[in-house]
């Protein structure tokens, strides 16, 4: 994966948010084991919120990711939250603490989401071949996932992708490949 537009581009926008309000927001979308994490993850000294973290065990709750995390950042507050802990199948008890300094990442399938997209100081989407992110998403998960994967998670991202559009609201494309 080429970061360095990424980069490129966080460098150039940073200056002046981080002298402005004191924080960059950036939102990095893209289908499942596109690389949306790696990407985050390459931004020296990110604080990352993944929207995984708001999974309720039914589904992702972008009503509370948008209240709890992305209102009190945009209001220079910090965010709090208790994030979603797929091992445990449940939240977390400590609440994770977001400060709005510094590079602050959303990330995930639905962090473009039009619900908050335009809160974003920098929006990217990541894409990667199918074949490419099942074998990931399969890698990442074992085998046993791979049903969920093929008839769950993939025909309910192109229905997101199709409904919602967040590929147009990107600034950057990047390919996850």
């Amino acid at each position: 994966m080429d970061v360095e537009p990424v980069l490129d581009r966080v460098i150039a926008l940073a200056p002046a948010a981080l002298a402005g309000r004191g924080f960059l927001l950036v939102g990095i979308g893209g289908r499942g084991g596109s690389g949306k994490t790696t990407l985050a993850r390459a931004i020296p000294g990110a604080q990352i919120v993944g929207t995984d973290e708001f999974w309720d065990g039914e589904g992702f709750e972008l009503s509370r990711l948008r209240v709890e995390v992305v209102e009190p950042i945009l209001r220079a507050e910090p965010a709090e939250f208790h994030a979603y802990s797929w091992e445990l199948q449940r939240p977390f008890d400590r609440a994770r603490v977001v400060l709005p300094r510094g590079v602050v990442v959303i990330e995930g399938v639905c962090a473009l989401h039009a619900m908050f997209r335009e809160a974003y100081d920098l929006r990217i989407w990541v894409e990667a071949p199918r074949e490419l992110r099942l074998a990931r998403g399969i890698e990442r998960d074992g085998e046993q996932a791979r049903e969920v994967w093929e008839t769950r998670w993939m025909p309910s991202e192109d229905r997101y992708v199709e409904r919602d559009d967040p590929i147009s609201a990107a600034h950057l494309i990047v390919d996850g490949s």
